[in-house]
């Protein structure tokens, strides 16, 4: 067990939030707690994160986390992490999140909060790399199977999750 600020680094600083009416419309990801809000003009970080809703989450039980490659533009209600290179997977962390019951460490009366010091000093279990990244991988595969029924559920309504 490691505590996060160990062994992840965090980037909350570079977050620049944008109001609707002053969003230059692109085709880069804008990011706020609950995932893309818009595309836009410009970046505010470039690389491989673990998005992680600061305030504003939509669902406390299943707390917004999103795995993100590229360019992305963030806004102040996410923060950014990145697994320490050559300790920490991304794709496993990710997981490893989405998998916690982040109730406990909210603060904050009528808007849940998680506080970045407090997200600092939540302890992770940390299996070798290699163990990580195979974890990663297979429940990135998971979350794309899941993907692809949401989607023929929608346009066709009927499951594919047979292909388990």
């Amino acid at each position: 067990m490691r505590k996060l600020d160990e062994v992840a680094e965090f980037k909350d600083n570079l977050r620049i939030p944008v109001t609707k009416s002053d969003r230059i419309s692109g085709n880069i990801p804008y990011y706020g707690a609950n995932g893309i809000q818009d595309y836009v003009k410009g970046y505010t970080h470039n690389g491989e994160f673990v998005l992680i809703a600061e305030d504003g989450a939509n669902d406390v039980m299943n707390y917004p986390v999103h795995y993100v490659s590229g360019k992305v533009w963030v806004n102040n209600h996410a923060h950014v992490i990145t697994g320490k290179n050559e300790v920490l997977d991304n794709l496993y962390l990710s997981s490893l999140i989405k998998s916690m019951n982040i109730s406990s460490w909210l603060v904050g009366g009528g808007r849940a909060k998680l506080n970045g010091e407090i997200l600092k000093k939540i302890p992770i279990n940390l299996p070798t790399l290699d163990e990580q990244r195979e974890i990663g991988t297979f429940f990135k595969g998971i979350d794309r199977l899941i993907a692809a029924n949401q989607r023929q559920q929608k346009s066709h309504g009927y499951c594919v999750l047979h292909d388990l």
